[in-house]
């Protein structure tokens, strides 16, 4: 292969040191392992390997949209103070809203979320039902004045999300279309491959009629997530409510022996600590009206002549932070040794690590590279799923324990490590990182059992 993915040109600037004001163990991580580097409070820049992974992450997301039949498009991060003042929410926002204005002293703000900038866009080009429905995305930059950033990505001033808003002509079509995205959601935690819950919410700010949370469990989570362990019903604990049921006082016979009776399976509630990464709301006309995103719909009079009566468009928004995402399944998935990422978003998803290279550019060196070179090329041209996924440890003079930890510390699925197995007999010790396993195998069974990762991953 003309191209390989070698870590001797590849920046990921790995570190031992850490911040003291990085204290969740997900933003701790991130920047030892070269993924992300603080720029101010609240605001950072994503290095290659993170890029990577968001980059995963976003085609999984689109394919999943395309599927429902949403169109992707990019609105402004600038936006006019005119129509958040006609919903309200100029004032409502308070002071997380970052304002500026213009040399004109005409008020915008960063954007923080776009229903009014989208709805106005519908109001000025939708007209008639038969222009819905209408699903537009799109994922971008979002703004938001946290008082007191904190947790890396996982509450920033600047992050990356992914917005859709639906457009029906009626509640039935609005609710329908409402369960569609939510099936959409659910494929993609499942395609992410990371365990994650699903709770009713409150809808906030945002407002509307229907909400949902998709969380990644977490002790740094900062929800509390109540489940029902008969039912499996899960809230959050800022919705969940219990049901008073009144008694009356009365007089009545018990003429039977008492007798003790313990109750086994009594419902009980359990609570666990959650990232919200996802939210869906059904918004019904909060927006559509006071923008005027009206149609015109199909309606006779008793005489048969056509009404002119505009109806309000039924909305829909649906968001999911993609970088707040990728940040809480580090801080999911984890461990003592360093990050653990799934095979899905994965920067790379195989390490191919010649051991002993000793950087003083010996005959021994350069076979040992040239096998570990020839064996990324197989990999990537003979497993599915591993083309530009195979990631070369080519640096010279580090030693084979610095080397094994740094590949722990960024967190790659799977090790291949080219040591004294390899020497003696031209087998590979092969690592899972999720379980630590490790294996001395041949090159056949190493295509197998990279080929059955892969298949797992692609059935999910």
């Amino acid at each position: 292969m003309t191209s390989r993915a070698a870590l001797s040109r590849l920046f990921v600037p790995t570190s031992k040191d850490v911040s003291a004001s990085a204290r969740v163990a997900s933003h701790q991580l991130m920047l030892r392992a070269g993924l992300i580097r603080q720029s101010a409070s609240g605001v950072y820049s994503l290095l290659p390997f993170a890029v990577r992974a968001l980059g995963k992450l976003e085609r999984i997301i689109d394919e999943e949209m395309e599927t429902i039949g949403a169109n992707k498009l990019s609105l402004p991060g600038i936006l006019s103070a005119d129509a958040w003042r006609k919903t309200g929410r100029w004032d409502t926002m308070g002071t997380e809203l970052f304002r500026l204005s213009d040399r004109k002293e005409s008020a915008f703000c960063l954007a923080p979320t776009h229903e009014e900038e989208v709805t106005q866009l519908i109001a000025a080009e939708v007209s008639s039902y038969r222009q819905l429905p209408l699903r537009l995305y799109q994922i971008g930059r979002k703004y938001r004045d946290e008082l007191r950033p904190r947790s890396g990505l996982l509450r920033a001033r600047e992050f990356v999300m992914k917005d859709l808003y639906t457009f029906d002509a009626d509640e039935a079509a609005a609710m329908e279309t409402y369960d569609t995205v939510v099936g959409a959601y659910r494929r993609i935690f499942n395609r992410i491959g990371v365990p994650y819950a699903i709770a009713e919410a409150d809808t906030g700010q945002i407002g509307g009629k229907r909400s949902h949370e998709f969380h990644f469990c977490s002790d740094a989570g900062e929800d509390t997530l109540l489940s029902c362990t008969h039912c499996g019903y899960t809230a959050n604990e800022e919705l969940a409510q219990g049901i008073h049921a009144p008694t009356a006082a009365a007089h009545t016979a018990t003429p039977s022996q008492q007798q003790k009776a313990p109750i086994n399976d009594a419902p009980r509630l359990s609570a666990r600590r959650a990232i919200e990464v996802g939210h869906t709301f059904l918004l019904g006309d909060k927006y559509s009206r006071p923008l005027e995103a009206t149609y015109q719909p199909v309606a006779t009079t008793s005489t048969g002549a056509t009404t002119s009566a505009q109806v309000p468009i039924q909305m829909g928004c649906y968001g999911l932070g993609v970088t707040r995402a990728l940040a809480a399944i580090a801080q999911a998935t984890h461990d003592e040794h360093g990050l653990r990422w799934p095979w899905s978003i994965a920067p790379y998803r195989v390490c191919v690590i010649p051991l002993q290279l000793s950087g003083k550019n010996t005959a021994g060196d350069e076979q040992l590279l040239a096998d570990a070179q020839r064996l990324q090329d197989q990999l990537e041209t003979e497993v599915p799923g591993l083309r530009g996924e195979v990631v070369l440890d080519d640096r010279r003079g580090l030693s084979p324990g610095w080397r094994l930890k740094d590949a722990e510390l960024i967190g790659y699925p799977w090790l291949v490590v080219l040591g004294r197995a390899w020497a003696r007999d031209g087998r590979v010790e092969l690592q899972r990182r999720w379980t630590r396993e490790r294996e001395d195998v041949s090159i056949d069974v190493l295509k197998e059992r990279l080929r059955a990762a892969a298949q797992a991953a692609d059935q999910r």
